[in-house]
């Protein structure tokens, strides 16, 4: 009996980490008022540098030794020049919806993102969920961004000093369409 119960209990362990390292989406706070997109460090964007989006046009990782903390969050950056440039002028370079899927948000949602998946529209940076939620964005691109403008402030008023968990995923309408 013994034999079963302890490596029952290990498995148990192992099955529970594994659940909530890998798979359950993260519950967390508002945080300072704002509504961010954070890791369990306070990072946005998965510590990806804001500013590379802008000045080298694709995802590059950032680095804690450059970091610096705006509404809420702490960003990385690639290089001492990008922290600096993004300390002159942190508007222009932070991720628009607190880091949140700009489609979710445009359907009234939360959704988290994948930093390579992004777009610059009207020097304003917007990251996606998936690529399915980047074409369906993209579909209407300005309704999507205006809708997404008029949902964002009651979403942060919803979730402002609550616990802040992800939104199950829409359902796919691309064939809908």
């Amino acid at each position: 009996m013994k034999k079963i119960i302890l490596p029952a209990v290990i498995v148990l362990g192992a099955v529970t980490a594994v659940y909530f390292l890998f798979i359950k989406e993260p519950t967390f706070k508002t945080t300072d008022g704002f509504l961010v997109n954070v890791n369990n460090k306070a990072v946005i964007i998965e510590g990806y540098d804001a500013v590379a989006y802008f000045t080298d046009n694709k995802p590059v990782m950032g680095s804690a030794q450059f970091s610096t903390s705006y509404n809420g969050a702490t960003y990385w950056f690639a290089s001492e020049q990008h922290l600096n440039q993004f300390k002159n002028s942190p508007g222009k370079y932070a991720p628009q919806y607190g880091a949140f899927c700009g489609y979710a948000v445009s359907i009234g949602k939360l959704r988290p993102v994948d930093p390579t998946i992004f777009q610059i529209e009207n020097g304003k940076l917007i990251l996606q969920h998936t690529k399915e939620a980047y074409e369906l964005f993209n579909k209407d691109l300005k309704a999507n961004v205006i809708k997404a403008d008029e949902k964002w402030p009651g979403l942060v008023t919803a979730h402002s000093g609550k616990p802040v968990q992800y939104d199950k995923a829409a359902k796919p309408i691309a064939a809908i369409n």
